[in-house]
């Protein structure tokens, strides 16, 4: 996410970081690379200047802090900017009615109804209200098949549409949200390849009859600066509420998340961050100027693995390993839990230095795949096996290396590790140990590390 401006951004003050002493030449000469970086990234030509501008004003009015070099008060500075840029804080959806009426509009192609799908995953299971959906997509081929589908796979009230007639659809669902104590009444409108007029009056029909709490434009981060031209249109004809973001998780230039808010005032309530429905994440401008300026997002890592992480499988395996009685099924169990946060991959792209570790994964030091593979292994031992790793001599290793695609190395590699861990669990039982194992596995405190 965001890759091009965080590589350009974080190598730019890489250098200057460390120095002692910043001239006014070093700062014209880095925000001159700044300002570049920003519009290959995508940023809009007046976002780009506006946003150096007041980096160079606050930076050379800037007095010295003690103890704090300048190359880090720049960095400050930037990171303040960028994030007054994206929005300063997240803003909440409104839930003012009962059933809220949430808009959603968007091209054909952006992922809108996937999005709509995601936003009511979200409004249910994250904050525990009743959505129904209703597609008036009457022209994308399959487009209502497509939410009906989604809405039965992942639990979610669907609104048959009554008629081919767009006023008696969106009155109906209005009567039987109602009907149904729905919280959230979310309309999917039609996405078309360009902003026509046809299009926009449609979607201005539905606007002033549904008078919705939320009119949410999806927005594909892939499309450019031509996606401000489509806001204003949207804007212009049904006053939008705040952009969702698509595709931030695949491009790597991500400019359009900074021009849009900076030109519309709007905020940006959430972006997809993967395929899974699970995959919509809130937008906090705090913490993705905090990434574009490679310093991570710690405070989402540990949104997340509370939200993914199993509470009950986390303490049967402090049992286990508090008991000694750790075996190859509870090695799976957490290669498992990793996978469920994005595995290594995942959880890296929240850790400050991450463009470190992307190097070494493509320098082959380090392979997202392996976790993959011992999945693999440990899943094509028997029964016996995994609770009694001892039992594993050279024939049933070579069965096992077959019977998972591996080699016999990488399963002496597994066992090794398997081992290593064992004696970790054995030093469980000393004193002091239970606690730093507790905080880890989901306490209060996280343990020291030295």
């Amino acid at each position: 996410m965001l890759e091009n401006i965080t590589n350009k951004i974080t190598g730019i003050f890489q250098g200057l970081s460390n120095k002692g002493a910043i001239t006014e030449k070093d700062l014209e000469t880095t925000l001159r690379e700044v300002r570049v970086a920003l519009l290959e990234a995508d940023v809009s030509l007046k976002v780009s200047k506006d946003l150096i501008k007041k980096i160079q004003e606050k930076a050379l009015g800037q007095k010295v802090i003690e103890n704090v070099q300048p190359g880090q008060q720049i960095i400050k500075i930037v990171s303040d900017e960028l994030t007054e840029i994206l929005g300063v804080q997240s803003s909440e959806l409104n839930f003012k009615n009962k059933p809220s009426t949430f808009l959603m509009c968007g091209l054909q192609g952006a992922g809108k109804t996937t999005s709509i799908a995601k936003l009511a995953h979200y409004c249910q299971n994250s904050l525990n209200k009743s959505v129904a959906l209703v597609s008036t997509d009457l022209r994308r081929p399959a487009a209502i098949d497509q939410l009906r589908i989604l809405s039965q796979k992942n639990n979610i009230q669907f609104i048959e549409p009554i008629n081919e007639n767009i006023k008696d659809i969106v009155n109906n669902a209005l009567e039987q949200s109602k009907k149904l104590l729905s919280d959230v009444l979310i309309i999917d409108t039609s996405g078309r390849i360009s902003t026509d007029e046809e299009l926009l009056l449609e979607l201005k029909t539905i606007h002033d009859l549904a008078k919705p709490q939320e009119n949410l434009l999806v927005l594909d981060s892939m499309m450019g600066q031509q996606a401000l031209s489509v806001v204003e249109s949207f804007n212009t004809t049904a006053p939008l509420t705040g952009f969702i973001l698509t595709r931030l998780d695949a491009d790597p230039r991500g400019g359009v998340a900074l021009s849009a808010k900076y030109q519309t005032g709007l905020p940006i309530r959430f972006f997809g961050s993967g395929e899974n429905i699970e995959d919509f994440e809130v937008f906090h401008p705090e913490r993705i100027a905090s990434r574009i300026l490679g310093m991570g997002d710690v405070v989402s890592l540990v949104e997340k693995a509370q939200k993914d992480f199993d509470q009950k499988e986390m303490e049967n395996l402090q049992s286990q390993m508090m008991s000694g009685k750790f075996n190859m099924n509870d090695l799976l169990k957490q290669f498992s839990q990793m996978k469920k946060m994005g595995g290594m991959s995942g959880l890296m792209s929240h850790m400050p230095g991450v463009n470190k570790i992307k190097n070494m994964m493509e320098s082959g030091d380090f392979d997202e795949k392996v976790i993959d593979h011992q999945i693999a292994i440990i899943c094509s031992m028997t029964r016996e096996e995994r609770v009694d790793p001892d039992l594993l001599k050279a024939s049933r290793k070579r069965r096992i290396a077959t019977g998972s695609g591996r080699q016999v190395h990488e399963v002496n590699r597994l066992l090794k590790q398997f081992e290593q861990t064992k004696k970790l669990m054995k030093q469980a039982q000393k004193p002091g140990f239970a606690n730093k194992i507790k905080s880890l596995l989901g306490g209060n405190q996280m343990p020291t590390i030295e």
